[in-house]
This record gives structure tokens, sequence and C-alpha cells, in this order.
């Protein structure tokens, strides 16, 4: 006697296989098929050279300070003893971070405690100031 196969049990094995044979296809793309078919990823094109001043601003940015300020001398020329000597002295004593930068003519400060305004103006006299804070 032949018996018959209820629709249940046909659309259970139909499922059955189509899981099974999915199972298979997918390790395939993800190992071989895959990546015979994707292209290599083009390199990155080469970075613009930076400046001592670009790398020196870079390292005192990592530093996440509050406060970043570039001194230069009015007239353009190197700091000596006397301007690194005068710059400490009209700061505030917290300023942890002092860098000499492009070639001696410019000093980065990096601090988490303000200039105040009686720094800045003696400061003024003497050099020019850029406010690098938050840039």
């Amino acid at each position: 006697m032949r018996s018959k196969l209820s629709p249940y049990f046909i659309a259970c094995l139909a499922l059955v296989l189509c899981v099974a044979s999915a199972c298979g296809k997918r390790g395939e793309t993800q190992t071989g098929a895959n990546n015979q078919s994707s292209t290599p990823t083009a390199p990155a094109p080469p970075r613009q050279p930076q400046t001592p001043f670009e790398r020196d601003m870079d390292y005192v940015r990592k530093g996440q300070f509050t406060y970043v300020l570039i001194f230069s001398r009015k007239d353009g020329g190197v700091f000596d003893k006397d301007d690194v000597a005068y710059l400490k002295a009209n700061s505030p004593a917290e300023t942890n971070q002092w860098i000499s930068t492009d070639e001696g003519r410019k000093v980065i400060a990096g601090s988490n405690f303000e200039f105040k305004p009686e720094h800045l103006s003696e400061l003024d006299k003497r050099f020019n100031i850029q406010d690098y804070s938050g840039k």
C-alpha cells in the first residue's frame, strides 16, 4: 500500500533543503568567489609633507590644551634668551608646554590656564600673538 505524503511534510522538507543549500553557497562567496571578484582597494594618496611648524602645532593640539597661543617677535627675528625669559615671566606660571618652532622664530604655548588680559597686554608690547585656542 502506498501512503500519501502530507502537504505539511513536503513544505517542511522543501524548507530544509533550501536552508541547507543556501548555507553552502554562502560559505563559498565568503571565501573564494567573493575574493576573486572584488577589486583591490586603491592606495590612499600620499600625504603632503608637513612643515616643522605644522608638525609642532599637531603635537600641541594632541595635548588637548584649552589655550594655544603662538608668539613671534615683532621684527620677525629669532627668539633669544631674553625673549624667552620675558615670555615666561609674563605668562601664567602654570603654562606647561613651550615649543620653539619655525627655526626659532615662533614659540607655541599650550596651557589649560587662561592668559589674563594683563599677561596679554605685557606680551603684546614685545611680541605678535596669534590665538589658536579651539582651532
